[in-house]
Parts: C-alpha cells; sequence; structure tokens
C-alpha cells in the first residue's frame, strides 16, 4: 500500500509555518523594545494578572520551566520582571511585573494587536473566533501527550 502524504496539507506543518513566519516579523519589532518573543510572552501573561508562580506562568507562555527560569532571571537583571520567593511555598517563584516591564508591555500591546490583525486578514469576526477555539482545542488535544507512534 502506498501512502499519500502531502506537507502542504499536514497540519502541524501548516500551524508551525504560520507560527514562524509571525514569530520572526514580530520578534523584529520586539528587537526596538529590546525584548525576545519569550519575554514578550511572560510580559503579557503579566499584564492580565500582576503576580504569577512561575509554574503556572510556564503552563500560560508554553515555555519550559527551565528556560523560563532563565528568561525571567535576564528580566529581572534588565529590570522588567521582579522574583521573589512565596511567603506560602518556599519553593514558588512568584513573577511580577516592573514598572520599567509593564511600560514596555503597553507600548508592545498595539503593535501585537497589529501583527495579529495582519495575520487574521480577510477573515470575519466569526472565521477568528472559530479559529481562536480550534487552535485552543488542538492545544488540547496534544498538550502533554507522549510522543507515541502507533
Amino acid at each position: 500500500m502506498i501512502v499519500r502524504f502531502q506537507l502542504g496539507e499536514y497540519v502541524p506543518y501548516l500551524l508551525s509555518r504560520a507560527g514562524v513566519s509571525i514569530a520572526n516579523t514580530f520578534s523584529r519589532e520586539l528587537e526596538r523594545f529590546g525584548i525576545t518573543l519569550p519575554m514578550w510572552r511572560v510580559m503579557s501573561a503579566l499584564l492580565d494578572e500582576d503576580e504569577q508562580r512561575l509554574g503556572d506562568l510556564s503552563r500560560l507562555t508554553a515555555i519550559e520551566l527551565s528556560t523560563l527560569s532563565r528568561v525571567t532571571a535576564s528580566m529581572d537583571r534588565l529590570g522588567l520582571v521582579g522574583r521573589r520567593r512565596s511567603g506560602e511555598d518556599a519553593r514558588a517563584v512568584l513573577i511580577t511585573l516592573s514598572k520599567e516591564g509593564r511600560r514596555i508591555a503597553e507600548a508592545v500591546v498595539p503593535r501585537a494587536l497589529h501583527w495579529e490583525s495582519a495575520a487574521v486578514a480577510g477573515m470575519s469576526e466569526d472565521e477568528v473566533r472559530t479559529l481562536k477555539a480550534l487552535l485552543q482545542r488542538l492545544y488540547g488535544n496534544v498538550e502533554g501527550r507522549d510522543p507515541v507512534v502507533r
């Protein structure tokens, strides 16, 4: 039996291709603000909730915990976030945006929204809502699954 496979119709490839293109373009925009894409993810997540545990931030930003620890340590040195141990759980590290971090994050938001609009150009509001719901479902379907081939 011959298996037919077209890369251009393969969902993981299409997601990666779109994501890489958007990330590369947006990363160049972020350079003007002196931050990286992982830093932006942290900052944007902290705009929603002022203080978050490192573990929760890792899940929210989809950045591996050890990588996120290095990113937030770098951000702390740059004065973009504060890091402190939780009073309730000494193992937990709490991350907060500094005033400078909040200023930069709020300045980036309009640029982020611009690139989102560019990415969904030509789609109706219903299509964008559907796309977001499908992407969230897709992520939920594969998050935490072991890569087992059957």
